[in-house]
C-alpha cells in the first residue's frame, strides 16, 4: 500500500486513533516511505468531520464551488440582487445541512462532536464557498485542521468552477466527473437544492434509524430485565434443587443404615429361630421326662399312704403325736 492509498485510510480515523495507526504504518512501511507516512498530520476534530463529509459523497465539495462561484458573480452584480438572496437562502440551507450531517456521522464512527466544533465545521464549509483553493482543500479529504471563514467574497471567474476534481467520482458518474447522458445540454451537475435535499433525506433516514435503535434497545433492554429474572427464578430452583438432593442423600444414606440394621436384625433372627428350633426337641424331651418322674413321684406317694398304718394315716381327734416327744 502506497502513501496515498494510507493517506486515505488513517484519515477516515476518530483524531485519537490517528497517531498510534500512523506510527504502525510507518514501522510496517518500506524505509523509503517512512518519512513521508509519518510526515501525517493528525487531524481536529472539525477537520476529520469534513474530511468524512467529502468522503461519503465527494460530490459536495464540486457543490461547493459552483455555489461559490453563483455567489460571487451575484453579489458583483448590481441588478441580480435577487438571485442573490435566492443563493445566500440556499447557502444557508446546505451550510446547515452539512454541519448536522457531518455531527451524524462522527457519532456514528463512535465520537460525537460538540456544537463549537459543528461551528468550526460550519466555518469550513464558508471558506471552501469563497475560495476555490479552500475548495479544493477540502476535497482531498485530507484536512489537518479546519479553514478559517471568510469575512466576504471575491470574484470568481466561472471556468475555475471545472477545475475540481472530487476525491472519487459522484454516484452514477463515469470516473471523468461527467453525468450520465441524457440530461440537458449532454451534463447536469448536482444542484444546491439536490445535495440540501438529499443531505435532509439522510437525516430523516438517520433519525429513522436512531428511533429504530432506540425501540430495539427498548427491547433488548426489557429481554435483559426478563431474562434476570428468569436467572434468578433458575438460582431459585438450583437451590430448591439442590436441597432436595441433599435430602435426598440424607433419606438415602438413612435406608442404607436401617437396611444394613434390619440385616443384622434378620440374620439374629435366625440364629434365634435355629436356636429354639434345636433346643425344642430337648426341652420336650426334659418336659416328657418330667411327666414321667412326677407320675412316677404320683404312684410311689399312694403306695407309701396305701402301705402306713391306719394310726399314721389318720390321727384321733387329739391329734398327732409329734415326733420325738416323750411319752
Amino acid at each position: 500500500m502506497g502513501v496515498d492509498e494510507l493517506a486515505e485510510e488513517l484519515y477516515t480515523l476518530p483524531p485519537g486513533d490517528f497517531i498510534a495507526a500512523r506510527d504502525r504504518a510507518a514501522a510496517a512501511a518500506p524505509r523509503g516511505e517512512r518519512g513521508a507516512i509519518r510526515a501525517l498530520r493528525r487531524p481536529s476534530l472539525a477537520a476529520w468531520a469534513v474530511n468524512l463529509l467529502v468522503r461519503e459523497d465527494p460530490s459536495r465539495s464540486e457543490l461547493l464551488l459552483r455555489l461559490g462561484a453563483e455567489l460571487r458573480a451575484a453579489h458583483g452584480q448590481p441588478s441580480g440582487a435577487g438571485r442573490l438572496r435566492e443563493l445566500i437562502g440556499q447557502q444557508r440551507q446546505l451550510v446547515a445541512a452539512l454541519a448536522r450531517r457531518a455531527g451524524q456521522l462522527t457519532a456514528d464512527a463512535g465520537r460525537p462532536v460538540s456544537d463549537a466544533v459543528l461551528r468550526e465545521v460550519e466555518g469550513t464549509v464558508h471558506a471552501a464557498l469563497a475560495d476555490p483553493e479552500a475548495a479544493r482543500e477540502l476535497a482531498g479529504g485530507r484536512l489537518t485542521k479546519a479553514l478559517p471563514p471568510p469575512s466576504g467574497f471575491g470574484v470568481l471567474p466561472e471556468a475555475t468552477v471545472h477545475q475540481l476534481r472530487p476525491l472519487r467520482p459522484p454516484s452514477g458518474a463515469d470516473g471523468s466527473g461527467a453525468a450520465p447522458a441524457g440530461t440537458a445540454g449532454g451534463e447536469r451537475r448536482a444542484s444546491v437544492t439536490d445535495i440540501t435535499e438529499r443531505a435532509r433525506a439522510q437525516e430523516r433516514a438517520d433519525r429513522e434509524r436512531r428511533l429504530r435503535l432506540r425501540e430495539a434497545r427498548g427491547e433488548a433492554e426489557e429481554l435483559a430485565r426478563a431474562a434476570r429474572g428468569s436467572a434468578e427464578e433458575a438460582t431459585a430452583a438450583e437451590r430448591e434443587l439442590s436441597a432436595a438432593r441433599r435430602r435426598l442423600r440424607e433419606a438415602r444414606e438413612q435406608v442404607h443404615g436401617l437396611t444394613e440394621e434390619l440385616r443384622r436384625a434378620k440374620r439374629s433372627l435366625s440364629a434365634a429361630e435355629r436356636a429354639e428350633r434345636a433346643a425344642r426337641g430337648p426341652a420336650q424331651r426334659a418336659r416328657q421326662a418330667a411327666e414321667r418322674d412326677r407320675k412316677r413321684a404320683e404312684a410311689a406317694r399312694a403306695e407309701a399312704d396305701r402301705l402306713a398304718p391306719e394310726a399314721v394315716r389318720r390321727p384321733g381327734r387329739r391329734g398327732r403325736r409329734r415326733p420325738g416327744a416323750s411319752s
